[in-house]
Formats: C-alpha cells, sequence, structure tokens
C-alpha cells in the first residue's frame, strides 16, 4: 500500500503561536481527510485547535517504511542539534503536535526541497 507524505500550513487567531507546519504521513488520497479527523479515538483533534489547515505540499511514498524514513529525514534535518522537532508549548497534547513546528518560511523550503529530491531506497 502507497503512503502519502505531507507538510501542513496551520493556522489560529486565539492563541500563540499563530502559525505552524506539520510534517506527516496518512494512507489516505487526501490529507486533509487525517489532519481534519475527529472521531471517538481522537481527543484533542487538530482541528479543534487550528481553524485553517492547508495542505501545501505532498509526496506519494511506495510503502509505510519510505513514508517514514521521508518524515524523520526532513524532520531530523531541520531540527538538527535540537533535542526535539517540535518547538514550542501547548497545554492541550493536541494530536500530531510532535511533528509540528512553529512557521518558517524557510524550513518549510527546505521540506519541500527534501520532499522533491528524496530518493526510496
Amino acid at each position: 500500500m502507497r503512503y502519502k507524505v505531507y507538510i501542513a500550513k496551520l493556522k489560529r487567531v486565539d492563541a500563540m503561536p499563530r502559525v505552524v507546519y506539520k510534517i506527516g504521513i496518512t494512507g489516505s488520497s487526501d490529507a486533509m481527510d487525517r489532519l481534519t479527523y475527529d472521531g471517538p479515538d481522537e481527543p484533542h483533534p487538530i482541528k479543534n485547535y487550528f481553524s485553517d489547515i492547508k495542505v501545501m505540499k505532498t509526496r506519494w511514498m511506495s510503502n509505510k517504511d519510505q513514508a517514514l524514513k521521508l518524515e524523520k529525514y526532513m524532520m531530523d534535518l531541520i531540527k538538527q542539534k535540537e533535542k526535539y522537532f517540535h518547538n514550542w508549548y501547548e497545554k492541550d497534547p493536541i494530536s500530531g503536535i510532535t511533528e509540528c513546528r512553529v512557521w518558517n518560511y524557510e524550513e518549510f523550503k527546505n521540506c519541500c526541497h527534501i520532499m522533491d529530491h528524496f530518493s526510496e531506497k
């Protein structure tokens, strides 16, 4: 089964940070399905905290292992020597927050470049 790696931009008006980006993977053809999911097994859905969600870039990978490798590679290159990719505090454990980071256009461009040039092995 193929998996999609995505980068999404999340915005809100009532809390800081106002804009973050999220790197993630999904088996769904539509990354927005994952980002807006609020089923009973999702106590803190993203859409309850960020009202403006946009998928900025996606890439299909041949399988889940390859998708996880690309996601980890992007996060490791961006965080460099920081302990975590996630770089702000939130009182609620928002779903997927560990794959989110305060919006930085240069980091976003780097992630897009990595997605475009990543080789599956």
